[in-house]
């Protein structure tokens, strides 16, 4: 790399500047200049406050053409609409990740760059050169920092104030396949192809664990209270609480598991499980398969869930992509309120989306967004 492109611009927010960061520049200790200067601290803020549900959100989806896609999805009455905001030509290679958090949104890609965009302006605002693989997972803590990781086993911490990377995170052995922010903002997890989950203290900046994993694992994800978490593997989710080493409860899948989420309705939890075979499948936080909705006509890439007012109500709606092209909302009520203390067999659920859009591309990963900035 020149020493051009080893040149940070730390002016990201003018919509006309670009941002580039290389691995070359970084340390694994924060970057404390701008903290000096304006007084705040680089620690990532340990709480992030709940917004009220609003009757729009913002879904971003990455594909294997390299087109990173905004929609809104708003509600008229009891329905609801998505509808194309931004289309951007984002990177060269396949994207793997995005996240959004406040008005920032970023994809990651096989081409081994992070791409940073204002959601507010619609516009770019750089790219991140931090990683020397592929970028395979993405996610904002609030507004003020971002976490990345990729094939290269690292996992890196950026302020958004300047993008400046505060540290990068060494306790893989192999390429890092998904992380996981606590809703607190204290903690992440990670898993990566070494068969490790990794406890990080995002307070310190220091690993707080590394445990073995029967498999390799290829989700994490916590629970909207942060009070338990996930772990998934090839066609297998095992459920922890915090504080405990030991799975409280191991669901099975008969089809490959390529996406998963934990969600809480009604103050319970359930395990959602995108598969193969174009099933979301629902469990008990306790590992009892409840019931299965096919969302696609093909595989499930991804789901996202996000909290919205809905003719009048506050719902949580879940968002899935597939490799047939389409992004689908859908009401979790819908699918919960018909096993809510069902104890017989396995139900095969039938019921509509509230809105379908067709990119008519490959799909890969999704994100959602509140949209209030």
């Amino acid at each position: 790399m020149g020493s051009s492109q080893r040149k940070r611009a730390r002016t990201a927010s003018s919509s006309s500047s670009t941002t580039t960061t290389s691995a070359g520049d970084s340390s694994n200790t924060p970057a404390d200049t701008s903290a000096k200067d304006s007084g705040k601290s680089d620690e990532m803020p340990t709480s992030t406050k709940r917004e009220p549900a609003q009757d729009s959100f913002l879904v971003m989806a990455g594909t294997y053409e390299r087109i990173l896609y905004g929609l809104e999805a708003r509600s008229i009455g009891n329905q609801l609409t998505l509808n194309p905001q931004f289309i951007f030509p984002a990177h060269i290679g396949c994207i793997k990740a995005v996240s959004a958090g406040g008005r920032y949104l970023a994809s990651g890609s096989t081409d081994e760059i992070i791409k940073l965009y204002d959601l507010k302006k619609r516009v770019e605002l750089g790219s991140l050169h931090e990683h020397t693989g592929s970028v395979t997972a993405l996610q904002f803590h609030g507004s003020t920092h971002l976490l990345s990781a990729s094939e290269d086993g690292a996992i890196c911490i950026f302020r958004t104030r300047d993008w400046e990377p505060l540290k990068v995170l060494r306790g893989h052995k192999g390429a890092v396949n998904s992380i996981a922010i606590h809703p607190s903002g204290k903690l992440a997890l990670s898993v990566a192809q070494d068969r490790t989950i990794v406890i990080w203290n995002l307070l310190t900046g220091q690993r707080a664990s590394r445990t073995k994993t029967p498999q390799i694992g290829e989700i994490v994800a916590w629970s909207p209270s942060g009070s338990h978490y996930i772990v998934a593997y090839a066609t297998e989710v095992q459920v922890y609480k915090v504080g405990q080493a030991e799975p409280l409860t191991t669901v099975f899948s008969q089809q490959r598991i390529l996406s998963a989420l934990i969600v809480t309705y009604m103050n319970a939890d359930y395990v959602l499980c995108g598969c193969q075979d174009k099933r979301v499948r629902i469990y008990s936080a306790k590992g009892t398969e409840l019931a299965s909705v096919q969302f696609h006509e093909n595989r499930i890439k991804g789901l996202s869930a996000i909290e919205m007012t809905l003719g009048g109500t506050e719902h949580t709606v879940l968002v899935s992509i597939s490799s047939d092209g389409r992004i689908k909302a859908w009401k979790l009520a819908d699918m919960i309120d018909p096993v809510d203390g069902y104890s017989g067999a396995v139900l095969d659920l039938q019921i509509e989306p509230l809105a379908t859009y067709n990119a008519d591309v490959r799909l890969t990963c999704v994100t959602t967004s509140s949209g209030e900035f």
